[in-house]
């Protein structure tokens, strides 16, 4: 055994729209495959508040032999400063890393952080653990170390195909009481079929799509349910692919009588993966917010995204979900390729056709490796070049990365303002529909959450974002 205690940790993301709001599956799965081979771990999740000082004392109490951070490509240069300072501390202590700038990156990242001593690419339940178990690191696939002064990489591993193999997390060792929603990420899926040119998904859990089966996904549902939560949110792109085992699905909640239950397909579906029997299938086992990827608002743009799908079926699966009561929220790029001003009215006009709840217009970022970032570079459109904007970028912070000769840097600028006017004034229609009975006091309500300071201490505020969760969930 090389490794008998391993760390989890996931950093703290400075200015991050995610927060705190439930424990990352990523890490979960981690832990779970190192408690079936009974190798002992304990996890610090960092967003829950935890400082460097916290971090120091949480390796003084559990003494790691090794520490596993897991790393996002935003704000990766803190994670580095935080690895550093471990490091400087606890020159002995093995660090690795993972998660998807690892994946993306690769060998870059131990060169840019040379406190770093490991990487595991892709899926790392596997990788994690050979790497404990003391396999020679030349044999360990998916694995990048030190070796002299090269840093060497084994090749990527084979993907899980049986994803039912693995042990769904039961997140023993975190703090589930302080996350600020009482909710918990499914990923019944892993992997995308699909050819967006903007998606770097592929580069993190391949593009051949692997399911979990119905059963196994309702037993995780079920024994959180025995827990008390009510609440499941489903974090992968593909969960109604197979519109069969989604019926399964649904049929299998029903059979193990699991009522009272609020599922969620926050991080969007396909429209041309559902139609309205299905929806109306899911509503009746609790179903009841759903987002689409919309992207653009044409079929020109759709095409040149490489989306593979029609606005025309896009825009039934939006009709039939509201009609249907599904809370909806609507997904939008700006600044395709080849997206004129007049595409981006498109959009516009798509997200004010229906009643849905929210709409958000995300800034495109160019990910490396993908065909979106060897479009910009070689046409010469960066603004920013990859090394500043990598850090600090973000589809929820409105600085244009590129430019194009069919929407200008102001353009793009004026779009994003735009945009976000158009999500405030949605929102807070769609509040003073809830709020309805409560009169003025219900206007000013929907007002205040609805505004750039709402939706701020929404976001990281636990107390507010309870509040608004039963409100929704009421109303």
């Amino acid at each position: 055994m090389r490794y008998s205690r391993v760390l989890l940790v996931n950093p703290n993301i400075p200015e991050s729209y995610l927060g705190s709001v439930r424990p990352s599956p990523a890490l979960g799965y981690l832990a779970e495959i190192l408690q079936l081979k009974d190798i002992e771990h304990d996890v610090l999740d960092m967003t829950l508040g935890h400082d460097f000082e916290d971090l120091i004392r949480k390796v003084e109490d559990f003494e790691p032999d090794l520490v596993g951070f897991s790393l996002f490509t935003f704000k990766h240069k803190n994670a580095y400063e935080l690895i550093n300072s471990l490091k400087n501390l606890r020159p002995n202590l093995d660090i690795v890393v993972g998660g998807p700038h690892v994946s993306t990156l690769r060998n870059e990242v131990l060169r840019q952080c040379q406190a770093i001593d490991l990487g595991v690419t892709l899926e790392g339940e596997n990788t994690l653990l050979e790497l404990c178990q003391g396999y020679d690191l030349s044999s360990i696939k998916g694995l990048i170390y030190r070796n002299g002064n090269e840093i060497s990489y084994n090749g990527d591993r084979s993907f899980v195909t049986n994803l039912d193999e693995l042990p769904f997390p039961q997140y023993e060792k975190f703090e589930l009481d302080k996350y600020m929603l009482k909710e918990i990420l499914i990923l019944s899926s892993r992997g995308c079929p699909h050819n967006c040119i903007y998606c770097a998904a592929k580069l993190v859990s391949g593009k051949q799509l692997r399911i979990r089966s119905a059963a196994d996904v309702v037993s995780e549902i079920e024994y959180w349910h025995g827990k008390g939560y009510r609440r499941f949110n489903f974090g992968d792109d593909n969960f109604t692919f197979y519109s069969n085992r989604v019926y399964e699905f649904c049929d299998e909640l029903e059979r193990r009588g699991l009522k009272g239950l609020d599922l969620r397909c926050g991080n969007g579906v396909r429209a041309d993966k559902v139609d309205k029997s299905l929806l109306k299938r899911m509503r009746e086992v609790g179903f009841r917010y759903i987002a689409f990827g919309v992207e653009g608002g044409n079929d020109k743009i759709l095409k040149q995204i490489k989306k593979g799908e029609k606005i025309a079926t896009i825009k039934q699966a939006i009709k039939d979900a509201c009609e249907l009561g599904y809370d909806v929220t609507l997904f939008f790029l700006i600044g395709s390729p080849g997206e004129t001003w007049a595409d981006f009215e498109d959009s516009i006009r798509i997200a004010k056709e229906f009643p849905v709840l929210d709409v958000r217009f995300y800034n495109l970022i160019p990910y490396p490796h993908t065909e979106l970032y060897d479009w910009v570079e070689t046409n010469g459109y960066f603004i920013r070049q990859p090394s500043e904007y990598l850090n600090d970028a973000s589809v929820f912070i409105n600085e244009p990365i590129f430019q194009t000769p069919e929407l200008s840097l102001e353009d793009r600028k004026r779009a994003l303002e735009k945009a976000e006017e158009l999500r405030r004034r949605v929102l807070r229609t769609g509040m003073e529909k809830r709020l309805q009975k409560f009169g003025i006091l219900g206007k000013l309500v929907a007002r205040v959450s609805s505004s750039e300071w709402g939706l701020r201490v929404l976001r990281h505020n636990k107390t507010v974002r309870s509040i608004a969760e039963f409100v929704r969930g009421k109303f």
